[in-house]
């Protein structure tokens, strides 16, 4: 069985996202802390700045007591105190595949049709299968959910306008500026997001614009890439009151610019505008600075103004797109219903064949071996019509293993005391 629990953009404000923003650091460990359940199998992390996710696979557990597992561990290793069940969400089986499904897909994201989320969640799932945190289940779930991304970006025009919080901004910028190709730009962060958003400035005919990174390496190679200018990141405050606009987009976990610093910085400008654009989450920028004159600053969930102005066009797209996720979580769901009959039939197929064996046994002492030749011939395709049988009405009793509530039962049913059976 499978299940996603999960925080985002819809269900909780910026600030609690931050307390439940995962560094790539800590995904390994936090997995192996979930995973030490008996009932948990495999588990796959999504983190980005608009969610947290953790779609996981189980068996045969409550799946209440499984949500009510997962918080615990979540809210226990990091160290949060104060109860936040409310803001999660959390899907099971069908529900949980179709939200996958739609979140890769860009149907479930704050700008739809983004192609940034496709990146993310590979990311995601190679990490943890490289980390051996994954199982059939999961991995076959993930390859499906690529060939729906695929599918629903090439068969309809979700992708059409902005299509990356990256791009999101440029437009807030534009909106802020009027005359944007005359402004300067610092892209604090050289990561998907802030490549993305120096192709966007670039795109609206920006051309001095700055890059630094923790890295300093990867800021020279994506300057030269894109043709703009590196700063060392011991140096980019130095830089705060030269620029118009700031855009930062890392997972540092902290404050990179507090007020102080963009006190100096208005200063230094003498009252000329300053725009600040914090993409992190967690938040890269002080909320302090929004108090500064002539300072403004927007956070990821500032966005949805411009959202309203590529959602309309979309709408179609977004129903054409759930056609095809629908498609495909019938197929997936049919698979996995399938999958978890397997165990019973096994059950079935070994134990009958040992009832047969077993009988067969007996009577060879009594007949001999060529007497037995064509009992054996016999029974043993009179056995295998009988499982053949059994099985086919397991998977109508069962609706194909969609209905698994009799499932246990049925187990131990054909779970025969083969020593005793035989002696009858």
């Amino acid at each position: 069985m499978v299940g996603v629990l999960g925080i985002n953009h819809k269900t909780a404000s910026l600030d609690i996202r931050d307390l439940f923003s995962i560094a790539q650091s800590d995904i390994i460990p936090l997995s192996e802390h979930i995973l030490s359940h008996p009932d948990l199998r495999g588990i796959v992390i999504v983190a980005t700045c608009n969610r947290t996710e953790m779609f996981y696979s189980h068996h045969k557990a409550n799946a209440d007591e499984i949500r009510s597992v997962l918080l615990k561990k979540l809210h226990s290793y990091l160290k949060i105190d104060k109860d936040y069940h409310n803001c999660f969400y959390h899907f099971s089986q069908s529900k949980a595949i179709h939200h996958l499904f739609e979140v890769i897909s860009g149907v479930d994201s704050l700008v739809i049709g983004e192609n940034q989320i496709v990146s993310q969640i590979k990311k995601a799932y190679l990490y943890s299968t490289e980390a051996n945190l994954t199982d059939a289940v999961l991995m076959r779930l993930f390859q499906k959910s690529f060939e729906c991304s695929k599918r629903v970006r090439t068969e309809t025009a979700i992708q059409q306008g902005a299509t990356s919080i990256g791009y999101l901004a440029i437009d807030l910028c534009a909106k802020e500026f009027t005359r944007l190709t005359k402004k300067s730009v610092l892209v604090v962060g050289a990561g998907e997001t802030g490549e993305l958003s120096i192709r966007g400035l670039q795109k609206r005919g920006v051309t001095d614009i700055y890059v630094t990174n923790r890295t300093d390496k990867k800021a020279l190679d994506i300057a030269e890439k894109n043709g703009i200018t590196p700063v060392l990141f011991n140096n980019y405050k130095e830089y705060l009151y030269k620029v118009d606009i700031v855009i930062t987009a890392t997972d540092a976990g902290k404050y990179l610019i507090d007020k102080k610093d963009a006190e100096i910085s208005a200063e230094l400008r003498n009252g000329e505008k300053q725009l600040f654009i914090d993409l992190s989450v967690p938040r890269n920028i002080d909320v302090k600075v929004a108090a500064i004159p002539n300072t403004s600053l927007f956070c990821v969930d500032d966005l949805h103004s411009i959202l309203d102005q590529h959602k309309e066009m979309r709408e179609q797209s977004v129903e054409n797109a759930q056609v095809i996720i629908s498609e495909l979580v019938e197929e997936s769901l049919a698979w996995l219903n399938s999958r978890s009959l397997r165990p019973v039939i096994n059950t079935i197929t070994t134990n009958m064949q040992e009832v047969f064996a077993t009988e067969m046994e007996g009577y060879r002492n009594h007949l001999g071996e060529h007497g037995c030749e064509k009992l054996e011939k016999y029974t043993g395709l009179l056995t295998q019509k009988y499982i053949r049988y059994l099985i086919k009405n397991l998977k109508e009793v069962t609706d194909n293993g969609s209905s698994t509530a009799s499932l246990d039962v049925i187990d131990q049913l054909f779970k025969f005391n083969n020593a005793s059976a035989k002696h009858e």
